[in-house]
């Protein structure tokens, strides 16, 4: 391959002509390096009229960029005019946007000075910045020394510049609405979609600040320009005295057009594609004020890719819409399903105040309600725990099926489900030990809580139920290791539940250093009694006891010291096996069968 030539910016025209050809992805950069207006002018009056989608699309690929390329202003130029004599709509829109972008006036402070009064005081005012980019990077200049003869020099170069003067910014901005306004005039049918494109467009980026708003004349030429709050002069809009930008309302140029029912559909498709809040809240408003009656027409497929959207007022509007929709009297349960799963953030409060006003109970399965109640959401989990209770559970199989409740997602709901499910499976008539075991095997703390509140119920079916507790005392959850002990504190035995089974809990509870120490202390008594009622068990309890006494907490080791002194003063017996574990600890039996210390 023949190496490319550099022109004198030091890009290369062959290079970006070479991946043009090619459909290459590095195209556009390998253009913007490319300062010289004649080869730039050459190549665009090729691509402009490629019929290739990719050519077309590198277009827009290009105008995404900031115009900061110095010898690029005849590709902008060449490109409008071509876009102005083919009646091209998508491209004038996305000059149009350009364009705006390219006034952007800066916050300045001065001083003032009245003679009369004598006064002097600090005010703040618009200026236009000198970011204008040269035609090219060098200038020629007459020698200053040798007349006659001229000199090359690197022409000034501004930070952050861009292309063209802001005279002609301002006469680019205008010429690009004006050709919009024309297509109002001789095309009303085809101006709000052709606007729309523009309005989509722009960012809120473009719109940070007032004065943004105030320069972006497309924007506010289409959506504002019969507001009683802005001044429209020739070259810039202005606030008039004693209004503010907080007061705007949509007052769009040709309302007529706005107003009609074909420009509902391209309003809502706008809510839906603009990129920029102050567009979208534009269009909302306005189909609320003028489209009123006539939304509930608008289809349910597009109400569904609004809730899609991640802005939270699309998808309030989205439910508005969904709510007054015609197509939702005859829709389906499973669709109704699929329009829950879509949704998310505030749409889903909506969706779900249609759906329980749409959706009778009977409609949907148990299963569907399971699904619906085991949902992360709250909105979701509190209308699953609705369909729920309003259902009947009168077979075993049926309650069986509540123990899915268990996997509740919801942290907020998950006690409230837990507690409505044992009203049902945590009866005399209909328990069920399995759904209420899956329900302290939850992952949530709230479902795990309620449980044990039902268990501690003396009138609870499984308060003796020997398998029930003999499966919690697996439990791997700290809370209820800790309330386990706390309980068998209180409660002199525990049915169906021995040492063996207690041991693992004692251990776990005594290990678990980094937790609170009242419950060690009790878990470390209840060791000590369980070697006095069973001294032959001394060898395989003594060892767990020894983990409270060499706790890292005083208290703790203190009241596992206490317990072990206990169990030899009621057990002599003992005491050989206390002395092997703890042979930091001096124990004897004195003649009156004593242990002496």
């Amino acid at each position: 391959m023949t190496p490319p030539s550099s022109d004198d910016g030091g890009g290369s025209i062959l290079l970006a002509e070479e991946y043009y050809q090619a459909e290459d992805a590095r195209f556009v950069d390998a253009l913007r390096r490319v300062s010289s207006p004649p080869q730039l002018a050459g190549f665009v009056d090729r691509w402009k009229r490629d019929p290739r989608p990719w050519a077309r699309g590198q277009i827009f690929a290009y105008l995404a960029q900031p115009l900061d390329c110095i010898g690029h202003n005849v590709v902008v130029r060449r490109l409008f005019k071509h876009a102005e004599a083919g009646h091209d709509h998508e491209l004038i829109a996305a000059l149009l946007v350009v364009f705006d972008g390219l006034v952007r006036r800066e916050r300045r402070r001065r001083w003032r000075y009245d003679r009369r009064s004598g006064e002097s005081w600090e005010e703040e005012y618009l200026a236009a910045p000198s970011n204008s980019l040269p035609l090219e990077k060098t200038k020629t200049v007459s020698h200053p020394r040798r007349p006659g003869k001229t000199i090359t020099l690197p022409a000034r170069i501004p930070r952050e510049g861009r292309l063209f003067s802001y005279r002609t910014r301002y006469y680019l901005r205008r010429r690009a609405w004006r050709y919009f306004r024309k297509l109002g005039f001789q095309h009303p049918e085809q101006y709000p979609g052709a606007i729309a494109r523009a309005l989509a467009a722009y960012q809120d980026d473009d719109l940070a600040e007032g004065q943004h708003l105030l320069e972006s004349w497309g924007l506010m030429q289409a959506c504002f320009r019969a507001s009683a709050v802005l001044q429209f002069g020739a070259r810039q809009i202005r606030v008039r005295a004693g209004r503010a930008l907080n007061e705007l309302v949509p007052a769009p140029r040709f309302a007529g057009l706005w107003r009609q029912p074909s420009a509902m559909a391209v309003l809502v498709g706008l809510v839906g594609s603009a990129r920029s809040r102050l567009v979208r809240l534009w269009a909302i408003e306005w189909l609320k004020r003028e489209h009123g009656p006539r939304l509930a027409e608008v289809p349910l497929e597009a109400i569904v890719r609004l809730l899609r959207q991640p802005e939270e007022e699309v998808q309030r509007f989205a439910a508005e819409l969904l709510a007054a929709c015609n197509e939702t009297a005859s829709l389906s349960a499973e669709a109704w399903l699929g329009l829950v799963g879509a949704a998310g953030g505030a749409a889903l409060e909506w969706i779900c105040q249609a759906m329980r006003a749409r959706i009778a109970p009977e409609r949907l399965t148990a299963g569907d309600c399971l699904k619906l109640a085991c949902a992360e959401p709250a909105p979701v989990a509190r209308l699953g725990l609705e369909y729920l209770q309003a259902r009947a559970w009168p077979t075993a199989a049926q309650r069986a099926a509540l123990a899915a409740l268990a996997g509740a997602k919801c942290f907020a709901m998950a006690g409230e489900l837990a507690s409505w499910s044992l009203t049902i499976v945590g009866t005399a008539e209909g328990y069920d030990r399995e759904a209420v075991v899956r329900l302290f095997d939850s992952l949530q703390e709230p479902a795990r809580q309620a449980a044990w509140q039902w268990l501690d119920r003396p009138e609870s079916p499984g308060h003796d139920d020997p398998v029930l507790w003999s499966r919690m005392m697996e439990t791997p959850y700290d809370d209820l290791r800790l309330a386990l002990v706390d309980r068998m504190e209180r409660r002199a035995s525990m049915a169906g539940v021995g040492a063996d089974d207690l041991a693992p809990l004692w251990c776990a509870v005594l290990v678990g250093v980094h937790r609170g120490g009242r419950q060690k202390a009790k878990a470390a008594r209840q060791i000590a009694r369980a070697i006095q009622r069973e001294p032959a068990r001394a060898d395989s309890l003594l060892p767990v006891l020894a983990a409270a006494v060499r706790s890292v907490r005083p208290a703790e080791a203190r009241a596992g010291l206490a317990s072990v002194v206990a169990a030899v003063e009621a057990r002599p017996e003992i005491a050989p096996h206390v002395e092997r574990l703890f042979p930091e600890l001096r124990l004897g039996v004195g003649d009156a069968g004593e242990v002496e210390r």
